[in-house]
């Protein structure tokens, strides 16, 4: 993560002193100044604003001196790190500081530049030290409290089959005020951040995460707590003062605090794009009892961007499209889409960009459901296109949009550039060439292969292109062709062996289909010999 300035407030009623120190180069030590206060009151007021890093601060002040300042910010702010200004009679004050955590402390009458750069040095290395141990800490946590948490957020059903749900007095009362609800009616915002990573990333995403969020807590006095959720999701809370729009704007700045490697990487290959990083200001919270319904609506955000990637910004606010859910109707739909490509890979990715992702999203299905149809129907696809073909599922559940989706799909696909027809259609073919000789129709056929007559026929024609019927005719008649020409049998013999014992109708019919009679064709047939 890339390090932010160390933020430093002056306290001091002495004029002259705010001066030299505003004069200090503090770029020189990684530091920045960040405000000054002339007393402890003063100075408590612009750190719960901007929440320094370290205070440089006199002992001796009116209103409110810095001992006192000192213990009221070690209350909210237990790793500023803290410099004292003291004069020689304050050195009784100075050892008091010390043991309220101060990390050093500088006589006025000797302050110089060298000595006060020393003093930000350490209290930077102290700082960051006890920046490591406190977020490790808050994070196991934060960890703990939020794993039961969800545990019992979710709804599960009853002895008798009914959901219920999770009652807010299923958590306990020190969860909950880590969770940023110590009172039972506290106004609070709703704000779920997600990022979305491949499973090698994910880990080294989360870790920076977490950083930038406890690093954006202490920094922010509206955001009032966080935890993290499901994989990738964390639930953060500010006062309801904040106005959704001013949310917003904290979120883009936290975002792009981010490293470079967690921003998505367009035109990167599908599963390699990086780390994308959304969020949602959702409603207000005036009691637990509404957590559950945030965090619930929270979550249709991020299903709605399977479809809404592209065009929505990665910052939103109120509720998205609605989603619908993928009835057995819609299944077959799909289904019959898809069948009427056949095996054919060009027909069937035409298909899938031309007519099922437009009206998938149109009905904008549940991703979830809409992504394990598709994994089932293309594991069906490939068993019978490519046998032993790795499962696709995990492929294609996990993409995380729908253009990601059709990409990886694609992939699938192109892949089987040669894929043959169906088991049952080789099989009904090789049984209608072996029987041509006799009796022949629909429900005789996918008796043969074990299937019903009208869902044989309709899978037949869409794997063929052409029905039974059409395909027992031309057999039958090139058979009869070949026979005619090649060989001495008689005209009603080679009726009788294509399976057309009747003469006046397999005359008729072969007059049709060839354009000439059987006997015209064995005419030519003797004189070519």
């Amino acid at each position: 993560m890339t390090m932010r300035p160390i933020g430093v407030l002056i306290v001091d009623d002495e004029y002259p002193i705010r001066e030299e120190l505003r004069a200090f180069p503090w770029e020189s030590c990684g530091a920045t100044l960040i405000g000054e206060a002339e007393n402890g009151e003063e100075a408590l007021s612009l750190c719960e604003k901007h929440s320094p890093d370290i205070v440089v601060t006199d002992i001796t002040m009116p209103i409110m001196d810095g001992l006192t300042f000192i213990r009221e910010l070690r209350k909210s702010h237990p790793v500023t790190q803290i410099i004292l200004l003291t004069c020689h009679s304050d050195f009784g004050y100075a050892r008091e500081a010390i043991a309220l955590g101060a990390s050093d402390y500088i006589l006025k009458v000797s302050l110089d530049e060298e000595e006060l750069k020393r003093a930000i040095r350490k209290a930077g290395e102290k700082l960051q030290r006890e920046r490591i141990h406190l977020g490790r800490e808050m994070m196991l946590r934060k960890l703990k409290a939020a794993k039961g948490f969800e545990m019992r957020l979710k709804e599960r059903p009853d002895a008798n089959g009914r959901e219920r749900r999770t009652a807010q007095a299923d958590i306990a009362p020190e969860d909950w005020t880590l969770l940023g609800f110590s009172d039972e009616r506290q106004s609070l915002r709703f704000v779920l951040l997600w990022l979305t990573a491949t499973e090698d990333e994910l880990p080294s995403a989360q870790e920076s995460v977490q950083e930038a969020l406890l690093d954006f807590e202490r920094r922010t006095p509206s955001c009032k707590t966080w935890f993290p959720m499901r994989g990738g999701e964390y639930a953060l809370w500010f006062s309801e003062a904040e106005e959704p729009e001013a949310v917003g704007l904290r979120l883009e700045r936290l975002l792009g605090s981010l490293p470079a490697e967690a921003e998505g990487k367009e035109g990167a290959p599908v599963g390699k794009r990086g780390i994308g990083l959304s969020a949602t200001v959702g409603g207000l919270a005036v009691s637990r009892a509404d957590v559950w319904a945030l965090l619930a609506a929270a979550s249709w955000w991020r299903e709605a961007d399977f479809y809404d990637a592209v065009s929505a910004p990665r910052i939103k606010i109120g509720s998205p499209k609605p989603l619908s859910e993928l009835e057995p109707a819609h299944r077959r739909h799909l289904s019959g889409l898809l069948g009427q490509a056949g095996a054919n890979a060009d027909r069937l990715l035409r298909t899938m960009q031309d007519e099922i992702g437009p009206w998938c999203a149109d009905r904008r299905f549940r991703p979830a459901a809409l992504k394990r149809w598709l994994a089932g129907w293309t594991s069906e696809w490939l068993s019978r296109s490519r046998p032993g073909s790795p499962d696709p599922h995990a492929e294609l559940v996990g993409a995380s949009d729908w253009g990601e989706l059709e990409a990886r799909w694609a992939g699938i696909v192109r892949a089987v550039p040669a894929a043959g027809p169906r088991r049952e259609i080789v099989e009904a073919r090789a049984w209608i060439e072996a029987h041509l000789q006799e009796p022949m129709s629909l429900p005789i056929v996918a008796a043969q292969i074990g299937l019903g007559p009208e869902y044989f026929g309709r899978l037949f024609k869409e794997e063929t292109g052409e029905s039974v019927h059409q395909l027992v005719l031309r057999l039958r008649m090139e058979k009869a062709m070949k026979l005619l020409r090649e060989t001495d049998m008689k005209v009603y013999e080679v009726a009788e062996a294509v399976g057309i014992p009747n003469y006046r109708y397999f005359t008729s019919t072969f007059r049709t289909w060839a354009g000439a009679a059987p006997t015209d064709v064995k005419r030519l047939g003797s004189r070519a010999e």
